[in-house]
């Protein structure tokens, strides 16, 4: 039998290996129906979870212009068809989120560059649609009105790739930032590579949702479905759980501690940093340590 005093030792050991393996991506496929008309060989549901395809199955980069394609990167979902996700951990409505924004949908479509290889907003391509629906306890749903989950924005990978370089950096977009939600594809038509990054500022892209819209706290599940007798089938890459501004969490742990300490450090002095500028100020420094032990040990 185990003593009183080794459990006492052995709890804070538990607590450190549950946020080792948190994260802000879906964890699990609860339900899967194919539909009808889906795209060939993109129906493993399993490719939704974890984290969005950031250099993509010919090595070259996720960027507006260039999305995702591999088979075993996304899923799609014909006419009649649905995909259910569960998070580990609840996705919460949270003020302190970016533009209120509290979840992230990135499925497969892409900008039409009307100069390639310049990437000139021309219009977009592949926004196949899809209804979103969320749930508190995988039982009862709502459906959050107007969302399209395969949508806009693009998904862009890399901080310092452009539309179509080849492989990967380590700089990597922030998967859990979101774009400023009053952007419309109006105001980025016709814009140049350089103009169109600046809206991105950092974020990796994605379909925001505020959960406000569906009158909840928090929600453990998300649906998506594409109705019967859609004519196009939406394609799904990850789901993420919007992190609160100025969250300290740099490596997405769901947990404070030293590496993230250790990341703002080797990252110290860089100007266009990601998620190591934790205040946003345009380069990683002293205040983004301060934030670091100002918030150690909390769970965002």
């Amino acid at each position: 039998m185990r003593s009183k005093a080794s459990s006492v030792h052995f709890a804070p050991l538990l607590t450190i290996l549950v946020f080792t393996f948190a994260d802000p991506w879906a964890d699990e496929v609860t339900e899967w129906n194919p539909g009808v008309g889906g795209a060939a060989g993109y129906d493993n549901p399993e490719t939704a979870l974890g984290p969005p395809t950031r250099t993509t199955v010919d090595d070259l980069c996720t960027s507006p212009f260039y999305p995702a394609w591999g088979t075993d990167e996304l899923v799609s979902i014909g006419a009649g068809g649905s995909i259910t996700l569960r998070f580990n951990e609840p996705v919460l409505d949270d003020p302190e989120n970016p533009f209120g924004i509290d979840l992230l949908l990135f499925g497969n479509c892409g900008f039409i560059d009307q100069s390639m290889p310049d990437g000139i907003v021309g219009g977009l391509l592949g926004a196949d649609g899809g209804e979103l629906e969320v749930s508190v306890d995988g039982i009862e749903w709502i459906r959050i009105p107007g969302c399209q989950a395969d949508g806009i924005w693009p998904t862009r990978g890399w901080r310092d790739l452009g539309p179509y370089d080849l492989g990967g950096s380590n700089r990597p977009t922030d998967f859990t930032r979101p774009l400023q939600q009053s952007l419309t594809m109006d105001d980025v038509l016709g814009l140049s590579w350089a103009a169109l990054i600046e809206h991105y500022d950092g974020s990796g892209g994605g379909t925001g949702v505020d959960l406000a819209d569906a009158g909840v706290d928090a929600i453990c599940c998300v649906r998506i479905s594409n109705p019967s007798g859609a004519l196009l089938s939406p394609e799904l890459d990850g789901v993420a759980d919007v992190s609160p501004e100025h969250s300290a969490d740099v490596d997405l742990n769901r947990l404070v501690n030293v590496t993230d300490l250790l990341l703002i450090i080797s990252n110290w002095n860089m100007e266009d940093a990601g998620r190591e500028d934790i205040n946003r100020s345009g380069l990683v420094d002293v205040a983004d340590l301060l934030l670091v032990i100002s918030q150690w040990g909390e769970t965002p």
